[in-house]
Order: structure tokens, then sequence, then C-alpha cells
């Protein structure tokens, strides 16, 4: 496990995973791809666009990517004809990469996770992804998956990977997080899939969903 010897996933505290990006940022993209074999962006977006159109989105729609780190995800969406996409992230400095590609209309600095608010009013995007950020000491579900129900309009879609590895790890809270939100009708199951994540290592898979907004969540944040 995590024989590539790449670091990303070894940090377990926000502090120390922040300060890991923003040395690595500048290589991060050679990095994970030859460390790593990374693939996960491509596979994602390729599912997400396809699902995308066969509800009629039109590449025009507004588009949060989620932990959007040096923007490869935004780089497969805009490959597809989606531009209209915004980048959130933890990371200055990721996002600092990600700027330099000219993908983003606006970027967002900040932080995923129980009580977190992010600074978006309700209902705001038609669509939101996030790829490798609910994985191994990254994400946990609680707050992180609510949010972007919240932030994403009624009809509008919420996709993400969550690598293999760590989808039923109580701590994580993954399929706990989903069922509940399910349950409350906040949203539905439109698809789930096993994708490429990674072309070598341990880690190749990483399971991949599409929930489609039936309401959103209530924020206690003033806009």
């Amino acid at each position: 496990m995590e024989g590539d010897g790449y670091q990303c996933n070894k940090h377990e505290t926000l502090e120390d995973l922040l300060e890991f990006y923003k040395k690595a940022a500048s290589n991060y993209d050679k990095d994970v791809k030859e460390h790593r074999g990374y693939i996960g962006h491509e596979t994602s977006v390729e599912v997400f666009v396809r699902t995308l159109k066969q509800y009629n989105f039109s590449g025009d729609e507004m588009i949060l990517d989620v932990g959007a780190g040096t923007g490869l995800v935004g780089e497969e969406l805009s490959k597809r004809n989606f531009t209209n996409i915004d980048a959130l992230d933890a990371s200055e400095e990721l996002l600092g990469e990600a700027k330099k590609k000219g993908i983003y209309k606006k970027h967002f600095v900040d932080v995923l996770g129980p009580e977190k608010h992010l600074n978006f009013q309700d209902n705001y995007y038609d669509a939101a992804i996030a790829v490798g950020v609910f994985t191994l000491n990254h994400v946990k579900a609680e707050g992180a998956m609510d949010e972007m129900a919240r932030v994403v309009r009624p009809s509008g879609f919420v996709c993400f990977s969550i690598r293999e590895d760590v989808l039923f790890e109580e701590k994580y809270g993954y399929q706990e997080k989903m069922n509940q939100l399910c349950k409350q009708q906040v949203w539905k199951l439109v698809s789930q899939t096993k994708e490429q994540y990674h072309s070598k290592n341990d880690f190749l898979k990483c399971f991949l969903y599409i929930y489609q907004v039936l309401e959103t969540l209530e924020s206690d944040a003033d806009f």
C-alpha cells in the first residue's frame, strides 16, 4: 500500500496536508501522474459529462470543482466544452497553479468538513464535482457532502469519487452520509460505477457517485 512513495495521503492533520501541498504544488501534476499513474480526473469527468448530456446540459451551466487542486478536472471539463467552472480548494498554492491554466472563472480558498459552511448561496451552481477529495486523510463526509448538495440547485447534480480502500471506513462516514441524504430526500442516486483511478500502484479503482439534488440544505451562513 502506498508503495509508490508519494506522500499526499499520509498526513493526518489539515495543517500537515496543506504544508505538503504548499511544497508540492509546482510539481503536483507531474508527480501524481508519474508516481501514481493518476487518471481519476479523466475517467470521472468522462462519466460525469456523459450524465450531464443525458439530462440536456449544454455546457453553459455553472459547475463548482470541489478540491480543484491544480485544475486537472477543470482541464478535462474544458476539453468537453464545459467552461463555466469555478474552483474551490483548501490549498492556496494548488489554486495558484490552477490559475495559470486559465480554466476557471473564479478561485476560492475554503475548507470542507464538519461545521464548515462554504461562502456560497444555496442553489448557486448547476452541478458540483469532487475527484480525489474523499480519500485517505483528506476530507470526511460530514459537512462536505451536505455543503455540496446545498450549493447545487434542485435537479442539478453532485458527482464525487471515493477511493475503494476507504469507502467503508467508519471514521470517514462516506456510506452513512450518502444514505442519510437519500433518506432525507436531499438527493437521489443517479449512478454508481467503479472507475479506473490509477494506472499503477495498489489502488487501481475508485467508486464514482452521481446524485441529483432534490432539495437543498438550509444554511446558517449570512450572505
